[in-house]
């Protein structure tokens, strides 16, 4: 066993080495296609193979994750390969990479963390055996206090930079723990990083927004809530908002749900829903709510130095869908 999980973190390393940022996120999900319309790349990659990586826990349901891909993803082929595999692939052309990775931003005093699975494009350099690295999209991933502590203490950690690196992408792939990860989370995504990149479209970040025709709905239809949302905020619920202010409570109709059968329910096409996706980022949190009939987001709200999920995050939807009704 000891052999095998070395021989798949040195596969993981040598690709996971090219890591480059060339720019910051700090968005549920971020895609640059019009930061790229200047140049031939996004043609270059519309003309790839599209390689997908999962955790290797993921690999048990490895149907489901075909299945959420292939319900949204239609800019390239895509294949799904093993984390190790992905050292036979990157110094090839015409494939682009979906891969977990991390970083960490110093800020003042303070570190901000980074997980995200993002999506990259290599081509090459001017400069003769070097190659150029294009990130064109990002989702933020609300990994676990044990990961982020790793990135936050990195400059901290004994050894090269190459055996650091090689340690924070075995954990990503073997043992790190993503809140707002799974198959049917990944369907809407996908959805969002396909759609703006065949349209050439950025998206950063946006403190708010939300769809005026599909958001009043919620009046009348439930709001399913993914249960680890309520393992998060179950232990505060009778504690004030940080705010000291409370809003009157979301009082339609909610339902908290396992993965299996959020996942369930977002992959049949029959049963369309709304559903609460929680993303924590560093000091920062993202609410948003996804609708799976065609898994366009319908309301975001960022909320930049506040962590923790409140019944106060329901509030603010009711408060919006009341003023637009």
């Amino acid at each position: 066993m000891k052999t095998m999980n070395m021989l798949k973190v040195k596969g993981i390393f040598l690709f996971g080495l090219l890591t480059l940022w060339a720019t910051i996120c700090k968005s549920q999900v971020s895609y640059f296609g019009a930061a790229l319309a200047n140049s031939p790349k996004l043609e270059i990659f519309k003309k790839t193979t599209t390689l997908f990586t999962l955790q290797y826990s993921d690999y048990a349901e490895l149907q489901k994750f075909d299945e959420a891909i292939k319900k949204t993803w239609t800019i390239t082929p895509y294949k799904i390969i093993k984390p190790q595999e992905l050292s036979r692939y990157d110094t090839l052309a015409n494939y682009s990479f979906f891969y977990f990775d991390g970083y960490a931003e110093k800020l003042d005093s303070s570190t901000n963390v980074n997980v995200v699975y993002a999506l990259k494009l290599i081509t090459p350099s001017k400069k003769p055996k070097v190659k150029e690295e294009s990130i064109l999209a990002t989702v933020t991933l609300f990994a676990d206090r044990r990961t982020n502590l790793l990135l936050e203490t990195q400059d901290e950690q004994y050894g090269t930079k190459r055996s650091i690196k090689n340690n924070l992408l075995s954990n990503l792939y073997n043992k790190s723990d993503f809140l707002n990860w799974s198959p049917g989370f990944l369907t809407g995504y996908l959805k969002q990083i396909n759609d703006g990149l065949v349209s050439g479209q950025n998206c950063a970040i946006d403190f708010q927004f939300y769809n005026k025709v599909r958001l009043p709905e919620l009046a009348k239809e439930t709001l399913y809530i993914p249960e680890y949302i309520k393992q998060v905020f179950s232990s505060r619920l009778a504690l004030l908002p940080k705010s000291g202010v409370v809003l009157e409570p979301y009082n339609y109709k909610l339902k908290f749900v396992s993965y299996d059968e959020l996942d369930s329910l977002v992959l049949n096409k029959e049963t369309p829903i709304k559903y609460v996706v929680y993303t924590q980022r560093s000091n920062d949190k993202i609410i948003s709510v996804y609708d799976s009939k065609d898994n366009k987001i319908i309301y975001q709200r960022f909320y930049p130095q506040t962590l923790n999920f409140e019944m106060n995050d329901l509030s603010e939807i009711k408060k919006v869908i009341v003023e637009l009704k």
